[in-house]
């Protein structure tokens, strides 16, 4: 007797989105793509910018009726995360992904910008994502997986003239990534893991859970052009002579934002990573972007290889 033919898997049910900065392109574009999608959203805005509702939350709210709802959000502020994640989950029963897509963008030569913007924009670029995350494990733990997407940019993968503070913050908000919540895998303690950059502690840690991280980098003037993807531009001028790749940087600011595709791209690549069963830790938007992180690689191997005498002189023979 032959063996019974296996049972399709059920269709998976439409996902819940938490979304921060729902009120600027970025987040209102990907809103609406789930929405038309037939998924549910809670759109996260501040209370100023729900009182300054400009129409892109109505345009949701016809678009998702009850599948839609505005949570008060700011992301510096840890209580208003955990209260953003308990009001989605009343509304929707759960959350399925996290997308942080909140920031800020200062600007200007590293010996002329202010403190108080090098704090802004840490506050803005790193510990309000850590916020969300915090906030957010403990109830994708509870429900037994779900997806974080944390949208840096190339400012993430690489130095650019200029954007000093603001590529500090991607960094560390990619390094605390970087650990590897989503590690779900049976693991074989004959593998080192070493080589993947896993934290192990934090991956045996949470890795029953299924909670799944990825990092989104669109391209360099997402972050540096207002009113497109980022959220807010804080330029300060240099006064000084010889600065002549901020002079550039401050072009790119200070021209039109980003085609309509820049934004498509990476709204295309988010709905894309978040239907994944087994998504990319880190993808990077456009061939531009890819040529770039190609070439930082290249010059990061290329300079290992010329000091790795000096590098393996360091190692302590062993008897």
């Amino acid at each position: 007797m032959s063996d019974p033919a296996p049972q399709p898997e059920p269709p998976r049910p439409p996902r819940v989105w938490l979304i921060t900065s729902a009120s600027y392109p970025l987040g209102h574009a990907i809103a609406l793509a789930a929405l038309q999608a037939g998924e549910s959203v809670a759109a996260g805005c501040t209370r100023e910018e729900i009182h300054a509702d400009d129409g892109s939350m109505r345009e949701l709210k016809l678009n998702g009726g009850d599948r839609f709802a505005v949570v008060e959000l700011d992301t510096r502020n840890i209580a208003l995360c955990q209260s953003a994640l308990a009001e989605t989950v009343h509304t929707f029963q759960r959350v399925d992904v996290v997308l942080n897509c909140s920031s800020q963008s200062y600007i200007g030569t590293l010996e002329e910008l202010p403190h108080t913007h090098v704090l802004a924009q840490f506050e803005a670029a790193y510990f309000g994502p850590v916020n969300m995350m915090r906030s957010a494990v403990p109830f994708l733990r509870r429900q037994r997986g779900g997806h974080i997407v944390n949208v840096t940019g190339l400012t993430g993968h690489m130095g650019t003239p200029g954007l000093s503070v603001r590529c500090a913050g991607d960094h560390a908000v990619e390094g605390f990534s970087d650990v590897r919540f989503f590690i779900s895998l049976t693991y074989d303690m004959t593998v080192d893991w070493r080589w993947k950059g896993v934290n192990l502690a934090l991956a045996y840690e949470i890795a029953p859970f299924n909670i799944k991280v990825t990092i989104v980098q669109p391209p360099l003037e997402v972050n540096c052009t207002d009113s497109v993807l980022s959220s807010r531009i804080h330029l300060t001028p240099t006064r000084e002579e010889g600065y002549t790749t901020f002079e550039s940087l401050s072009r790119i600011v200070e021209a039109a934002p980003p085609s309509k595709e820049v934004l498509e791209e990476t709204v295309s690549i988010v709905m894309h990573i978040a239907a994944l069963e087994n998504p990319p830790g880190r993808i990077v938007v456009g061939a531009e972007g890819i040529e770039q992180v190609k070439d930082r690689l290249k010059t990061v191997s290329e300079e290992l290889e010329e000091f790795l005498s000096a590098s393996l002189g360091a190692d302590i023979p062993k008897e």
